[in-house]
């Protein structure tokens, strides 16, 4: 699935805010007259009359709200909104699902293909991988080299175990993608990926950059279940935490891996691994 107006993301941002409020204007232009002759009104005298004023005041409108809808994209989802509500001013402590999903052998990638052509995989895979994980209701939270966080609210990464759906399906578009990988960057793409919930902070951090910083445990936990990944050769594993607040659905295997001392912690961590069925 593209996201809208695929085309225009990679033209430099205010051509694309320019372009869009361009079409949104015309749109908008045709179905004032559309809607005349459609749903025609007796009672009403003569014509609507646009006149150039109006069409500059719309086409300034159009553009400022799109403008702040590209912005909004530019932060991360509901980012702008956090920043205008304040809600995040005042550190807060949330529960979250946190979805890490890595790239395998991206090192030897990106010794192959050098450094430009490399960035045009990772941007290709990003926005492949974004795809299934915004249609489950997650949130991009951050890039951070070859990974791509994501992250839900607790109650809603939980129900219907939306967190674990979004992670196969961008595992199962990956494995469909690598044809086209494959004769574009000359390779197919693997990745691993790690699941895991529990309380962070969440608030505005920095001053000449801000940012909605989400820091804890939590969220390190998930990182070193990537490693685990690497380490133990499974493709998905998630904490016995997170899989004992949902129901795993039908189309995915879990299998016990038992508690595993995970680097930088004190304590082992009860991990499962997951795979899809055969079939799914």
């Amino acid at each position: 699935m593209k996201a809208p107006g695929a085309p225009l993301t990679r033209t430099p941002f205010l051509l694309n805010v320019g372009v869009r409020s361009l079409v949104y204007l015309v749109v908008f232009l045709l179905v004032i007259p559309a809607g005349n002759w459609l749903l025609p009104n007796p009672d009403a005298e003569g014509t609507i009359n646009i006149s150039r004023d109006d069409i500059v005041f719309s086409f300034a409108v159009l553009f400022v709200v799109t403008f702040l809808l590209e912005v909004n994209t530019l932060l991360g989802q509901n980012v702008l909104l956090a920043f205008i509500t304040g809600r995040y001013h005042r550190p807060r402590v949330e529960q979250r699902v946190f979805l890490i999903i890595d790239m395998k052998n991206s090192t030897a990638a990106a010794e192959r293909l050098g450094e430009v052509a490399f960035h045009g995989l990772l941007n290709r895979l990003i926005g492949d991988l974004s795809g299934a994980i915004v249609a489950h209701k997650g949130e991009i939270h951050k890039y951070v080299g070859d990974e791509l966080i994501a992250t839900w609210p607790l109650a809603e990464g939980l129900k219907p175990a939306r967190c674990l759906l979004a992670c196969f399906d961008a595992i199962q578009r990956m494995a469909a993608l690598g044809p086209s990988y494959e004769r574009e960057f000359g390779q197919r793409v693997e990745v691993r990926a790690a699941l895991h919930c529990g309380p962070v902070v969440v608030g505005e951090m920095g001053s000449f950059k801000k940012e909605i910083a989400l820091i804890g445990d939590t969220l390190n936990t998930t990182a070193r279940l990537v490693d685990a990944c690497r380490e133990t050769g499974e493709p998905v594993i998630a904490s016995a935490a997170l899989l004992e607040q949902l129901v795993v659905p039908t189309g995915i295997a879990a299998r016990a891996l038992g508690p595993i001392r995970l680097h930088g912690k004190k304590s082992a961590v009860e991990l499962v691994a997951l795979q899809a069925r055969s079939g799914r």
